[in-house]
């Protein structure tokens, strides 16, 4: 199957400010907001989610980025060509608002992986999920807090989101597994 586009670059920037605002809504009166990007696209999502709340949001806003490769379900299946990403939390997790930015979810396992890779730094006081695209046919309970676009797919299927630089040019592409 040839790719397919499924939303443009305008309409992800839209999102990603729509996103933004629900964000400050719902953190309004929290002093620091931990933004962790889950390597490798949500951390481009969490740059673009913290340009948005810049000059908007009144507390102190910390970047992040987690790597879930050692705490995923399957790592005895996964091969490690790419190699470990970074993992960097400029803060403590500990008692501290965090908000967990995905570029797609799917069955929710790298969510979970996300989280276990959190808890092994401490205790926050929420996680709160953010993903751009949700693409459904979870396999465990976890829902985002926060989803910017939401499509249809086939379980066989795979959309990708594609950065195009550093302003964050997107496009949604859905192709069959195997392609």
């Amino acid at each position: 199957m040839p790719e397919k586009v499924l939303v443009d670059a305008a309409k992800v920037h839209a999102a990603i400010l729509q996103l933004g605002g629900e964000i400050e809504t719902a953190y309004q009166g929290v002093p620091v907001l931990l933004i962790v990007g889950v390597q490798s696209g949500g951390v481009n999502v969490a740059h673009l989610l913290k340009k948005s709340l810049e000059g908007r949001y009144k507390g102190k806003i910390i970047l992040g980025s987690v790597d879930t490769t050692l705490y995923r379900d399957d790592l005895n299946r996964i091969s490690y060509a790419k190699g470990l990403l970074p993992m960097e939390i400029p803060t403590s997790v500990e008692d501290t608002a965090v908000l967990l930015v995905d570029d797609v979810i799917f069955t929710g396992r790298s969510a979970r992986a996300a989280m276990d890779a959190l808890f092994c730094l401490g205790r926050p006081a929420n996680i709160k999920l953010c993903v751009l695209v949700d693409r459904g046919h979870r396999e465990l309970p976890i829902q985002p807090d926060f989803t910017g676009i939401k499509v249809e797919t086939a379980y066989d299927e795979t959309v990708l989101v594609q950065w195009q630089g550093l302003e964050g040019v997107v496009k949604l592409v859905q192709m069959k597994k195997g392609c």
